[in-house]
């Protein structure tokens, strides 16, 4: 049987409805972007410090020269001693800290007494609503903020000259040390980010959160 194109009213209304629901479906999307309002165009980085040999030391020893963490950058060129565009200082002697690079480098504190660095869980959306400040203790005088040998996020405040950006870096305190197992940033300014964000499964990141919590003990034992 012979098959014809349909060119006549019935054609002409079946298009029209198409493209009626064509528009409601565009003013659909249009809609949930703007309930989502910047978020629908965040675009998160993570980089994972990997264990062994590969791993970013953040810190170094006690008594060596301080460390730089980018947390632009991934674990594998990481340059310690140099300065990079969003990058936060540890200082890794006593009393222990952890420092903004620069005068827009901030880092989210205690609500308490705003010296302290203050740890939020995997899944908090930063800025947290703690305060932020310049430079925040890791261990002062043998109290802490940080959880010891548990993996927790400090919230991060960086301007790269286009406006606020925020990030996180994952950690792990062992006493006056403090290494990072991972960290992230937002490279749309103003826009929150998650805490953990694109990291690995929980199970997995424990792993190497355990893994940078025995490098901090070694490093310890050997400068002692």
């Amino acid at each position: 049987m012979k098959q014809t194109c349909q060119t006549g009213p019935a054609s002409s209304e079946s298009q029209k409805k198409k493209l009626r629901r064509k528009r409601a479906a565009q003013a659909l999307a249009a809609g949930v972007a703007i309930a989502g309002g910047t978020q629908a165009y965040a675009v998160p980085v993570a980089h994972v410090n990997p264990p062994g040999a590969e791993h970013f030391d953040w810190g170094g020893a006690v008594g060596e020269p301080n460390w730089l963490l980018d947390i632009l950058a991934p674990a594998n060129v990481q340059p310690p001693g140099a300065t990079a565009p969003g990058v936060f200082l540890h200082t890794n002697t006593v009393p222990s800290n952890v420092a903004g690079g620069g005068m827009d480098d901030m880092l989210q504190l205690d609500a308490t007494y705003g010296i302290f660095a203050a740890g939020v869980d995997a899944g908090t959306i930063i800025p947290s609503g703690l305060p932020l400040g310049s430079q925040g203790y890791v261990q002062f005088y043998g109290y802490s903020d940080l959880p010891e040998g548990q993996q927790t996020y400090l919230g991060v405040r960086f301007d790269l000259g286009s406006g606020d950006q925020y990030g996180w870096i994952g950690v792990v305190r062992t006493g006056p040390d403090l290494d990072a197992f991972a960290w992230g940033y937002e490279t749309d300014p103003g826009v929150p980010i998650e805490a953990g964000a694109l990291v690995p499964e929980p199970g997995s990141l424990a792993m190497l959160a355990v893994g940078a919590a025995a490098m901090a003990r070694r490093r310890r034992r050997s400068a002692e």
